[in-house]
């Protein structure tokens, strides 16, 4: 036994001295006095932890089903239908601060196929009396995502369900805590029945408020886009778009988003950019809405039509204070430039925007770059037009990090253009010095072991991709689109997997929420007259989350100063390709992230 614990101590050794040198060959992990202050802030955040322990047991179940297994996992992984092994969480508890949504995995399987099964969670209460309001989803599986059964829409669960034999489902417990909400720790019971209403198993499960609250207006700014079009064919309204309910429906999908922490390119009732309708007033003055854009996808083309349009947008926003901040020139004619003539248009369209607004905000997505001279290439050609920088992640790579790693995305700011110019996320910093701000994003683009969104990734790296954008001291977060749906009418895994002759092998590009018209049941539920709503994503309440963390490191830097987050974040990840899906790992981090601020609010 003696023996077999000491080759288990040697192996573990190994492992991290292995972990350490690959993480110092880019030069990215902590110095040694870093590493030190980090492990007295972990320490500390463990040993004073004010979050109780909970029972891990498990519960027996009045009529308990032998052939049926059930257990818990992290919200941040995608169980395979094909995965019937439990993790060892009889119970769970879910952590999150006031102003948060955060949740668990619930999982059930069956040796034998079962119908007519439904699943319960009571009421989160604490022991004063007071609750947390929870919602329940299921998991809906897509076949063959790399040969596996994976789920990524998740309704709300609002019916009887079946089981197949030798498969598991996935459930979503998800709890909201208000901004005030009472600190402590909240309880429930999961319970699983037949449809002669026998109690088949039951489970606990907890939620832990830390005495803190995040921000209404989030720290993490977001945009992307909802195809207006494709959110009224996804409710099947194509015959109704003249009787006014389409606006209202896009509506309903924008303050979806909203509550997950997306802002979307367009208002609702400011279609095609028209700041025409009052209706508008009350997203412009949200708190939650932290941004929006001007000029993507205006209804007017002819260039002449330009001054009384950005006039209109103008008198709106300038109504009222703070409107204008949350304002961001997005011209989709010079949408990722490729030349110098779409450079022009650039300093064309700022020209034009200076003359009505004055000081304003340009921002300009970019995933191609080249030297123009010896001493210019597409950043500096637009130093004096652009203040709201967005390249792609994989810029932020560093000519050390593809020499240790040849697997990062290296196209575009090569090693001769950083030694003419500088190091990438230098230039960034200097561009933030002068009052820009720097935003980044990602598509299908770039690839393992660099982060995006897709389907097939471990769900714990979509998180991550937000502790990576604090640790850049990046500001915001931009993706092309949440509803690039291939077939609004069925949901489909989208899988790219060619794009201009390169294999990619991507699902889900674009695609955050699923239309809600695509599935019987909310069609049924919500009647001719009514509207399928959109349907989340596991990937939607990754990023959500992940943004949510961003406001964590915020607030941690603000109570103990800056820089203190990077000492967190790099025990989970030191770049853009360094990264421990570690799941228990993440767990604990977050644990002390939530500990430390607790300490000083």
């Amino acid at each position: 036994m003696k023996k077999t614990v000491r080759l288990l101590l040697l192996i573990l050794a190994a492992a991290l001295l292995a972990s350490l040198f690959a993480c110092s060959k880019s030069g990215n992990a902590l110095s040694p006095s870093d590493a030190k202050k980090a492990k007295k802030l972990i320490d500390t955040a463990l040993k004073s932890s004010p979050v109780a322990d909970f029972d891990n047991s498990a519960v027996a179940a009045k009529d308990d089903d032998p052939d049926i297994t059930v257990w818990f996992n992290h919200s941040y992984v995608n169980t395979p239908a094909e995965d019937t092994k439990p993790t060892g969480f009889a119970s769970y508890r879910i952590l999150l601060a006031g102003n948060e949504i955060e949740g668990c995995h619930f999982m059930v399987a069956s040796k034998t196929g079962k119908s007519g099964v439904s699943l319960s969670v009571s009421e989160f209460r604490d022991a004063a009396g007071n609750t947390l309001p929870h919602e329940v989803c299921y998991g809906w599986y897509f076949d063959d995502v790399d040969g596996k059964t994976v789920a990524d829409p998740i309704p709300v669960l609002e019916h009887e369900f079946d089981l197949k034999a030798g498969m598991s489902q996935m459930f979503v417990i998800k709890v909201k805590s208000a901004q005030d909400q009472p600190s402590g720790m909240y309880s429930a019971v999961v319970t699983l029945t037949d449809n002669a209403g026998r109690e088949l198993k039951k489970a606990n499960v907890f939620a832990y408020v830390w005495d803190f609250s995040l921000p209404v207006a989030s720290s993490c700014k977001t945009l992307s886009d909802l195809n207006e079009w494709a959110v009224i064919c996804g409710a099947n309204r194509e015959a109704t778009t003249t009787d006014g309910l389409e606006d209202d429906l896009y509506a309903l999908y924008y303050e979806y988003l909203l509550e997950n922490k997306i802002n979307c390119y367009t208002l609702p009732y400011a279609k095609r950019g028209q700041f025409w309708d009052d209706r508008v007033d009350k997203y412009l003055d949200d708190p939650r809405c932290t941004c929006f854009t001007l000029f993507w996808k205006i209804a007017c083309k002819n260039s002449s039509e330009i001054p009384d349009y950005l006039k209109a947008a103008y008198d709106r926003l300038s109504a009222k204070p703070g409107r204008l901040e949350k304002a961001y020139f997005y011209p989709d004619a010079c949408d990722e430039p490729l030349d110098i003539s779409t450079l022009d248009l650039v300093k064309y369209y700022n020209a034009e925007y200076t003359k009505v607004f004055g000081a304003h905000k340009l921002l300009i997505p970019v995933h191609y770059d080249t030297l123009i001279d010896q001493s210019t290439d597409f950043f500096k050609y637009l130093e004096n037009d652009v203040t709201a920088w967005c390249p792609k992640t994989y810029f932020f790579n560093t000519s050390a990090d593809k020499k240790a790693d040849p697997a990062l995305y290296t196209d575009s700011y090569d090693k001769s253009m950083e030694e003419a110019l500088g190091v990438f996320k230098d230039r960034m910093a200097a561009e933030q010095e002068g009052g820009d701000e720097v935003w980044w994003y990602v598509t299908r683009y770039p690839h393992d072991p660099e982060i995006t969104l897709s389907i097939n990734d471990e769900a714990l790296k979509h998180r991550i991709l937000f502790w990576q954008q604090k640790l850049y001291n990046v500001d915001g977060f931009l993706y092309y689109m949440v509803n690039d749906w291939e077939d609004s009418k069925n949901w489909t895994k989208k899988y790219e997997q060619y794009v201009s002759g390169t294999l990619v092998n991507t699902y889900g590009n674009g695609v955050l929420i699923y239309p809600g018209g695509a599935l019987p049941e909310y069609v049924e539920k919500y009647g001719s007259d009514g509207y399928p709503g959109p349907i989340g994503s596991l990937r939607l309440e990754d990023v959500r989350d992940g943004i949510e963390d961003y406001d964590y490191f915020t607030l941690l830097d603000s109570l103990y100063g800056e820089g203190t987050s990077t000492l967190i974040i790099k025990q989970v990840t030191q770049s853009l390709g360094e990264y421990s899906t570690d799941t228990e790992l993440f767990a604990k981090m977050r644990l002390v992230l939530g500990n430390l601020i607790a300490a000083k609010a």
